[in-house]
């Protein structure tokens, strides 16, 4: 997996709510996998190069393996962050990471 472009998402909604970090942007969708994310963007309108993580939302009695069975957040390059803690949590943990460098081979996730 691989940061998520916001071409690539069918967009529900775009704005900030009551679990979004001060200083970003909320996006929710479905990924190109059909998969609904909710995206966090740093700054006041989404962008590609905004793009901080999202959290993975499965359907509810799926029987697919391959997802997980309850809310993840993922990091900006794909890799597992959490799954412990609510929306708000996961949010704010994805906000507050900040990668060594931009290169994001080198981000801690």
């Amino acid at each position: 997996m691989s940061s998520i472009r916001l071409a690539d998402l069918t967009t529900n909604w775009s704005g900030v709510d009551s679990t979004t970090p001060d200083g970003h942007t909320l996006v929710t969708g479905l990924d190109s996998a059909g998969h609904l994310r909710v995206c966090l963007y740093r700054g006041g309108t989404p962008s590609d190069s905004g793009f901080r993580g999202s959290l993975l939302i499965p359907p509810d009695g799926h029987d697919q393996r391959f997802l997980p069975t309850r809310t993840t957040a993922y990091g900006p390059c794909g890799a597992f962050v959490t799954s412990v803690g609510d929306h708000t949590s996961m949010l704010a943990r994805l906000a507050n990471h900040h990668p060594r460098s931009e290169d994001t081979r080198n981000a801690d996730f």
